[in-house]
């Protein structure tokens, strides 16, 4: 990767902290935007320096840390975040998955491995996908969130979407389980102008991240679910239709 990452830490213990910082300020394509110790010194940092990435703590002082992750994603929909645990849990993976999370590991992550993650989650990649494959409990909890969506909650409230046909494709890639860049790849576009297009679907749809954005377009029928995962994929593969002029019409089934 040749960008430079923008990242910014928010994290209530100041040695960890500034480990964490350490870590990151040893490789070049990282820059270090900000380090907070509470979420309303992180939310002032992130207004200021338009981080790509935030590592959020689990312990802060003034909101519970996936509390925190949550927010940042509404605040900010475009901005990655990667989740640092004290101490790892399926509960809280879980969580984390809910909160829109990029990625999610305990403190005593090798350095090597954080800075993968960090970089990964720049890119528009969902690693916490990877961790699903080996806690099978938990994948079962977010299948069954998606069956509960399209099955159990509110019925479709319109035949017609506000998204475009191009963010319509874009979104049944990213249930796919595609990053940014495979999309981009498949797509003949760039990377940057698929994370452009997936901010305005969860600015037009009035989600906070990706998987809001999937279980919104399930909700009112502009997406369904296929018989198989699709790819291997934890999420499952979605299908829509297009009326020709730019809208999506339920997929009937």
């Amino acid at each position: 990767m040749t960008d430079i990452v923008r990242v910014l830490i928010v994290e209530r213990e100041p040695l960890y902290r500034r480990g964490l910082a350490g870590c990151l300020s040893l490789d070049n394509e990282i820059d270090l935007v900000g380090s907070a110790s509470t979420a309303e010194d992180g939310y002032r940092m992130a207004d200021e320096s338009s981080p790509d990435v935030v590592i959020v703590g689990t312990t802060m002082p003034d909101l519970p840390g996936l509390a925190l992750a949550t927010e940042m994603r509404r605040r900010y929909p475009a901005l990655a975040t990667v989740v640092v645990a004290a101490s790892e849990s399926d509960d809280e993976l879980f969580a984390a998955i809910r909160a829109g999370a990029a990625a999610y590991c305990g403190k005593d992550v090798p350095e090597a491995e954080l800075v993968t993650l960090v970089k990964r989650a720049a890119t528009g990649e969902y690693v916490i996908n990877e961790q699903l494959l080996e806690k099978p409990y938990v994948a079962a909890r977010v299948l069954e969130q998606f069956r509960s969506a399209t099955m159990n909650d509110l019925a479709p409230t319109s035949a017609f979407a506000p998204l475009t046909d191009r963010e319509l494709e874009i979104l049944k890639k990213v249930s796919d389980g595609m990053t940014n860049a495979e999309i981009g790849f498949a797509l003949g576009i760039s990377a940057q102008t698929v994370k452009n297009h997936v901010t305005s679907i969860l600015r037009k749809l009035a989600v906070n991240d990706r998987t809001q954005a999937v279980v919104t377009a399930l909700r009112r029928g502009w997406l369904s679910i296929d018989e198989e995962p699709s790819n291997g994929h934890m999420m499952p593969g979605l299908t829509y239709s297009s009326n020709g002029s730019g809208e999506a019409r339920r997929v009937k089934g």
